[in-house]
C-alpha cells in the first residue's frame, strides 16, 4: 500500500465516523420533550393524513410539516382526527428539536393537541 492510498483510507474512515455522528445526533429521543423546550403553536389545521412519520397534520398558511410519531399514536388514527381537527383552529406544543439532518427545522413533532381547552392527544 502507498503513502498516498493510505491518506485516502484515512479520509474515508474519517468522512465515515463524521456522517455516523450527524445521523445519530439528529435522531430524536424515545421520550417525550420537557415543557421548556416545546414550542406553542395555534392555527386552522388545514390537513390530515399518514405519511411516512406517522401521522401528518398541516396549519393553514404555515409551510411546516406536523407530526404524531408512529410509536406514540396511542390508537389514534388519521381518519380520526381528519374527524375531529379538519377546519377547527387548535393549540399545539411541539418538539423544539434542532437536528443537523433538519436545521431549518421543517418537520416539528407533535408533543399536545388541544381545542377549545380539551386535550386531544398528548405525549406525556
Amino acid at each position: 500500500m502507498t503513502k498516498r492510498n493510505s491518506r485516502g483510507y484515512a479520509g474515508l474512515a474519517l468522512a465515515a465516523v463524521f456522517i455516523l455522528i450527524l445521523m445519530v445526533s439528529g435522531i430524536p429521543g424515545s421520550h417525550s420533550a420537557a415543557k421548556e423546550k416545546c414550542t406553542q403553536r395555534s392555527a386552522v389545521v388545514a390537513e390530515v393524513k399518514n405519511g411516512t412519520p406517522g401521522i401528518v397534520i398541516h396549519l393553514a398558511h404555515d409551510p411546516k410539516i406536523y407530526f404524531i410519531s408512529r410509536k406514540n399514536e396511542r390508537g389514534l388514527t388519521a381518519a380520526i382526527l381528519e374527524k375531529q381537527l379538519e377546519g377547527h383552529n387548535v393549540n399545539m406544543l411541539v418538539a423544539d428539536n434542532w437536528s443537523p439532518l433538519d436545521p431549518f427545522s421543517s418537520m416539528l413533532e407533535i408533543e399536545e393537541i388541544k381545542m377549545n381547552e380539551a386535550i386531544i392527544y398528548s405525549n406525556k
